[in-house]
């Protein structure tokens, strides 16, 4: 437990969404809770796009798991290639969790949000 990777997710790896059951996540994860960062979610049609800091805030969840191969499977679900992060569609960045203080791993956007709605309430739950 003491060296539990953390996870912060906004969107499709919610669980209940596509992404969460897709992965099976539910079998390599432990629910944490509902937690916030700081940021904006943006509305790309299908899935949400966080980004990180400023004075918004983003509610999700945090998972917990052990295994950093997990790391991998997310990493290419997310469309982030460690080794050319520039054309990666988002990143794995660090945030820090506002409820729990807890760093976390959580997936940014890394393509310009210019003209796409901003998911005011914070939760991709939320109707736009």
């Amino acid at each position: 437990m003491k060296d539990d990777i953390i996870l912060f997710v906004y969107g499709l790896l919610l669980p209940g969404e596509k992404g969460f059951e897709s992965l099976k996540l539910a079998a390599h994860v432990r629910r944490l809770g509902p937690e916030r960062v700081a940021g904006r979610l943006y509305h790309l049609g299908d899935y949400p796009a966080l980004v990180p800091g400023g004075a918004g805030i983003v509610r999700g969840e945090a998972l917990a798991f052990s295994g950093p191969e997990l790391l991998d499977t997310l990493d290419a679900y997310e469309l982030y290639d460690p080794e050319n992060p520039d054309k990666s569609e988002y990143c794995r960045v660090r945030v820090t969790l506002l409820d729990s203080g807890r760093s976390a791993w959580t997936y940014a956007y890394n393509r310009p949000v210019t003209n796409r709605p901003v998911i005011a309430a914070g939760s991709w739950h939320v109707p736009v």
